[in-house]
């Protein structure tokens, strides 16, 4: 069979796509052929659907199934898990086509107007009615009224962000892929877990170096910070950390305030009076002012604790002065000398296998979830299928891809490889991935730091978010939720992984099996409120950050740029910063992900969270069938089929207290 019929059958496949197929060569050569010919064919599809009778409009004229969206997702996953040369191109070429004909949709009077009669002149269920409102609130936002001139110049704006965000993605990893550094001297590192120092000596070897080989991978720079000895490695490893994509030929300051300027431009058309105003408008905090007024609560609360956090470091170790880039290293030492819990030692708890493990045991205890491994042949040797039901119905695919590669996209995330379709000629099995940059043994045995487990029960929390749902339409699903409201069931779900009667589920010696000592995990409760001030104003950083940017005048040029960054810092650090430290050219999240104007999310949604955790920790039972059926019944299930505050009020039966975040966090309300 030819290939290209070979890719227009595998779309069509209900059950898991061959991912082998889709991202060999034979396909990626002919991938952007076959992206034009889907997009004339739903061109075509629209401009037919624009020339129907109002007569003859239902609901199912605007539920489609769409084969252009889920080849260019599954194209896009690949770019953030395998970015070379040739996926890259094919990405840059199309994606402006792609957004071209988005604008087409997102302006187009007559789809508006069919939508609206539509509302007004036909049967709907509550589903249905919620799907076609937000469809013609997100119109109205976009002011579909505006003149054509206007509109042309908003379609101009957001084809010019694709390619920006485009141009700041590729910046930072391949300034990351030029950083390595070579440790000669055994002594610095000899702190360091044995596994962390089998990867690095692997990854030298691999290239012919003597010694040991630390990369610009989360892993590698956890394992400097925390266990290298030499103070002079940890600045370099700090300033590097902050400082990728700074200069040519990956200085990303020009792309910042181009990004910056085009979100504002397209904000002022829009009649919001800054970017910030535009992007609250379908989160569940209200204004920019509101966000920002509850953080300086919270943070004023945290100053108090951080600065006794960094005192008590200071005062152990006889330390004149601390530094950022000492923090992690001496927080450790604290935790292990004066408290006697050794991180080298809590990792031979956490093996990858065994925590997955027991990560599915909980969400089966939990709501009911059963999670079994499907053998198959993936794009990566390393790559885990499985499949998800609950009440014997199948919920979902999922695919976790953990392991760092160099080509690999920094940190984790969760998302939609396809979304489910009920469409009776094109049923559709949804499929959800996690992704990580953990660091994989060289044994075959990969430990885990606490970080890196609670880094899996995040993402997963994503993952069951997004297979829990009862609704038929994709439209209604966990990522579409409120973006303030997203990170509630991820960061809810981390809780299981430090209580104790979750870590029994999971937690045994690498070694001899034996279950995680009930001492250790006393200890871990003990210090479990340690650095969290520490943490709460690192976080606030870049919350105030993002707001500022996006809230403030366009700074005019590099320097005055790095100058308001450098001030927002200095303002709310609890360090003084330098000009080494630039965080903001790789800060992906707001400048080629969906946070702009939305980084506060993590916080606001751990507040939410606390206040749900609460729930479990006062009744006494973390597996409590009554709460978890409530959560389910009321949050996971129903997706976006309500407002988030009615969600969580649905669940809570109140408004949101910051009460259990400030105790939990050990802060003095």
């Amino acid at each position: 069979m030819h290939t290209k019929q070979q890719i227009y059958q595998e779309l069509k496949n209900s059950d898991f796509p061959n991912l082998q197929f889709l991202y060999s060569k034979e396909v990626l050569d002919i991938a952007q052929e076959v992206l034009e010919e889907l997009l004339e064919k739903e061109k075509k599809d629209f401009e037919e659907k624009l020339l129907i009778d109002d007569s003859d409009i239902s609901f199912e004229t605007f539920d489609d199934v769409s084969d252009l969206s889920y080849f260019y997702s599954l194209l896009e996953h690949y770019q953030g898990v395998n970015n070379d040369e040739t996926i890259r191109e094919i990405i840059e070429k199309f994606e402006p086509k792609y957004v071209a004909f988005g604008n087409e949709i997102a302006y187009s009077r007559r789809y508006y107007d069919m939508i609206v009669y539509c509302l007004k002149n036909t049967k709907l269920d509550t589903e249905q009615t919620r799907i076609l409102e937000l469809s013609k609130e997100s119109y109205e936002v976009r002011w579909i009224a505006l003149d054509s001139d206007i509109q042309k110049e908003l379609k101009d704006i957001n084809l010019q962000l694709s390619e920006l965000w485009q141009n700041f993605s590729n910046n930072v990893l391949d300034s990351q892929k030029l950083f390595e550094y070579i440790v000669t001297d055994e002594n610095i590192i000899s702190e360091m877990p044995e596994d962390d120092k089998k990867v690095a000596q692997k990854k030298a070897k691999d290239k012919s170096i003597d010694g040991y080989l630390f990369d610009a991978s989360a892993g590698s720079y956890v394992a400097i910070m925390k266990y290298c000895s030499d103070f002079g490695v940890r600045k370099e490893f700090f300033e590097a950390r902050n400082s990728f994509a700074i200069a040519e030929p990956h200085d990303n300051k020009k792309t910042i305030l181009d990004i910056l300027s085009l979100r504002q431009q397209k904000a002022k058309l829009l009649e919001f009076e800054n970017y910030a105003e535009l992007s609250l408008h379908f989160k569940m905090a209200d204004t920019p002012s509101q966000v920002m007024d509850l953080f300086s609560d919270i943070v004023e609360k945290s100053r108090q604790k951080a600065a006794s956090e960094i005192t008590e470091i200071q005062d152990f170790f006889w330390l004149e002065s601390i530094s950022p880039w000492d923090m992690s290293y001496y927080a450790r030492k604290l935790r292990q000398e004066k408290y006697d819990l050794d991180d080298r030692e809590l990792k031979k708890y956490f093996e990858l296998e065994a925590v997955t493990k027991g990560m599915f045991e909980i969400v089966e205890r939990l709501y009911g979830l059963k999670i079994q491994e499907v053998k198959t042949t993936s794009y990566d040797e390393d790559v885990v299928l499985y499949e998800v039901s609950r009440d014997g119905k199948f919920l979902s695919y999922f695919l976790t891809d953990y392991f760092h590669r160099p080509l690999k996209r920094q940190w984790a995330w969760a998302n939609m490889l396809r979304e489910k379709s009920d469409d009776t000629i094109a049923e559709r099995k949804k499929i959800v991935v996690n992704v990580a940059n953990f660091q994989k043994s060289a044994d075959g045995k990969t430990l885990l730091t606490l970080s890196d487990v609670e880094t899996m029960f995040h993402e997963f929390g994503h993952a069951t978010h997004e297979m829990m749902s009862t609704s038929s339409h994709s439209e209604l699903s966990g990522f579409h939720v409120e973006w303030d409201f997203v990170e509630l069931p991820s960061q809810l779900l981390e809780n299981w992984c430090r209580h104790p009667d979750g870590l029994d589920l999971f937690a045994r010696h690498i070694d001899t099996g034996e279950q995680i000592p009930r001492p250790m995990i006393q200890k871990l409760q003990e210090l479990e409120t340690f650095g969290t001030g520490s943490m709460i104003i690192k976080q606030n950083e870049y919350a105030m950050l993002d707001m500022l940017l996006h809230t403030d005048t366009i700074p005019t040029d590099s320097d005055e740029l790095d100058t308001k960054v450098h001030e927002n810092y200095d303002a709310n650090s609890i360090f003084p910063r330098g000009d080494i430290y630039n965080p903001h050219t790789s800060f992906s999240h707001i400048f080629d992900g969906g946070y702009a104007a939305g980084y506060y999310s993590y916080m606001w949604a751990e507040i939410i969270e606390k206040q749900v955790w609460s729930t479990f920790l006062d009744d006494g039972d973390i597996f409590s069938p009554e709460i978890s059926k409530r959560l389910h019944d009321t949050i996971l299930s129903q997706w976006t089929t309500k407002k988030a505050s009615e969600l969580f009020r649905d669940f809570s039966g109140g408004e949101v207290q910051i009460d259990a975040f400030l105790e939990e966090k050990g802060i003095a309300k």
